[in-house]
């Protein structure tokens, strides 16, 4: 079975979605709250197999019982159990490559059947199959449900490490030789305990025997210690062990791994299976590794595997063809797919992962640039957070590396495509990036750049009072060394020899204006020297510029990052 689409409206925290899809393996990244559970919960509503499914007010969106709960499934590769005449053979429709539908499976369709879950306000949940173009419904059972195959491995893990009603660790024997083996296996541990007699049990069931009859209790004959015979659907009964070991005593990532593996095994051949934060309790190595289990079996049978990741982990280890962004904005759900077409993706996506799991996006020019932001982004919220306001962290704010001037727009790009508020900090000094800026701008990217001409360097170097290009400068020195410093600036000064790390020192010793020597430190610090090109670098000016603020904020070098200020922590800049 594969899942084509999905349709909700008025559950939980989503107003309204349409989502469609034709992939064996799905990956749903996105920030926090964008409803990618919710997205497997409706699924896994609409395709239950139970009619004791269980609803109230607070799954209705906003809390509204006005209007219904509404989820629609479109299900491809049906059984034949299912589609045969006296089931819904003759109920099905076709579904389009772009997803729409047809009343009935023609050619150049796929045959599917529509299947959707209403709850109105008296919480009574219904399943009926519909067709397009056709009021009449049918209802569907839920044995009948079941035949569609949604298989979710839930967290439960230690449940499924034993034999008990609802265990896939009991479907698996159930599957094999049937439910009386397990009830064997119970007869027959009831009787080992029966014949062991320990001692101490044995003495204390005696005491509790005489007491008993003491009180007037009843007449027993004799009381032994014993299995209860209800333990057959207990969980504390049956289970795995390893040797003597019982699998509960192992860690959490491993019984996790056990635990998928007796699911997926159970699970229906021709399965949809879901799994809501894969990650969880696994180290990287295993995440990894089961997630390209998860691929191939996706790719070599019937199984379609949806899952949710909040893991930079899991983004690195999955290919584009296998993500979809999930974002929800006042109701309304989307599940964009990233493109083929889209350049670079791979890359960008492997190289900043955690920027898939952020709800906006500052991408730095290089290195300097991220660290400058980090750093900027650690004051201005520690300054929020004592005025009782949200931190970036809070919002969702992730900071991408955009390797370069003509790159990092294109970087930008990628994600605004994807429904990222994006904005670029950059140099203005790179002819060959407008063409990048440009397009980047036109897709709704927004951009804060330094004067043209200028570098972040120049920026500072221009902007900074006198006692804030002092400490620039010293800060460089205790990068490199004075000697270093020095000689870089006497080069673009085209003088012999400075002496000292004073700016204002070298203005009266070598006889030249001010402007000359804060130009001279620009260049030198962007030159083949490259005081600040890393991403510690960049942290040190941002302290620098947040020691000196007052003197920078009506400055280019100000006004500039207080533009990067409000997009991070107000509403995205389109001026």
């Amino acid at each position: 079975m594969k899942m084509r689409s999905l349709s909700i409206r008025n559950f939980r925290g989503i107003r309204e979605c349409d989502w469609h899809t034709s992939a064996d393996l799905v990956a749903l990244v996105g920030p926090g709250d964008s409803t990618k559970t919710t997205l497997i919960d409706a699924l896994g509503a609409v395709l239950s197999p139970t009619y004791t499914l269980r609803f109230t007010d607070a799954d209705f969106f906003g809390g509204n019982t006005d209007e219904p709960i509404l989820i629609t499934a479109v299900i491809t590769a049906l059984p034949d159990s299912l589609i045969q005449e006296n089931q819904f053979g003759k109920d099905q429709s076709g579904i389009c490559p772009d997803g729409s539908l047809l009343h009935d499976p023609v050619a150049g369709t796929d045959p599917c059947l529509v299947v959707r879950l209403t709850v109105e306000k008296d919480l009574e949940p219904v399943w009926e199959v519909i067709r397009p173009g056709v009021e009449e419904t049918r209802t569907i059972s839920g044995n009948q449900r079941q035949r569609l195959g949604f298989f979710r491995i839930d967290d439960q893990a230690d449940n499924h490490l034993r034999w008990t009603r609802t265990s896939a660790l009991s479907g698996l024997t159930e599957q094999r030789q049937g439910a009386a083996v397990i009830l064997d296996a119970h007869r027959q541990a009831r009787d080992a305990v029966f014949d062991a007699q320990p001692e101490a049990l044995t003495v204390a069931a005696s005491l509790a025997q005489t007491n008993a009859r003491e009180v007037g209790s009843a007449p027993f004959t004799k009381l032994q210690p014993g299995l209860e015979p209800s333990s057959a659907s207990s969980t504390h009964a049956l289970m795995l062990h390893d040797g003597q070991i019982p699998l509960t005593q192992f860690g959490l990532g491993t019984r996790r791994l056990t635990s998928f593996g007796i699911q997926s095994a159970a699970a229906i051949g021709g399965s949809i299976i879901a799994i809501d934060e894969v990650e969880h309790g696994l180290e990287p190595h295993r995440l990894s590794h089961l997630l390209n289990t998860l691929r191939l079996k996706a790719e070599a049978t019937s199984v379609q595997v949806i899952i949710t990741t909040h893991s930079p982990m899991a983004v690195e280890s999955l290919g584009v063809k296998d993500l979809a962004v999930v974002r929800s904005v006042e109701g309304i759900t989307t599940v964009l797919p990233v493109p083929f077409k889209l350049e670079n993706a791979q890359g960008v996506f492997r190289s900043a992962p955690s920027a898939l799991l952020a709800r906006k996006i500052v991408v730095g020019e290089g290195a300097t640039e991220v660290g400058l932001l980090r750093g900027l982004f650690r004051a201005w919220d520690a300054a929020r957070l004592n005025q009782g306001q949200a931190s970036s962290v809070s919002l969702g704010v992730a900071v991408v590396d955009g390797k370069g001037g003509t790159s990092a727009p294109d970087r930008a790009h990628l994600f605004k495509s994807l429904g990222y508020p994006s904005m670029v900090l950059m140099d203005g000094d790179d002819p060959q990036a407008e063409p990048n800026v440009a397009t980047a701008e036109a897709s709704g990217v927004c951009f804060a750049r330094w004067q043209e001409g200028r570098a972040l360097e120049d920026e500072l170097a221009y902007g900074l009072d006198a006692d804030g290009l002092r400490e620039l400068v010293a800060q460089a020195a205790t990068h490199m060394s004075e000697e270093a410093v020095r000689s870089a600036v006497a080069a673009k000064l085209s003088v012999n020899k400075l002496e000292g790390i004073d700016p204002d020192l070298w203005t009266e010793a070598c006889g030249k204006t001010p402007d000359e020597v804060r130009n001279a430190v620009g260049l030198a610090a962007k030159g083949k020297s490259s005081w600040f090109k890393t991403v510690d670098g960049g942290e040190a000016l941002a302290a620098i510029l947040i020691t000196h603020w007052e003197s920078i904020k009506a400055k280019t070098l100000g006004t500039t990052l207080e533009r990067v200020s409000r997009f991070v922590y107000g509403d995205t800049l389109n001026d």
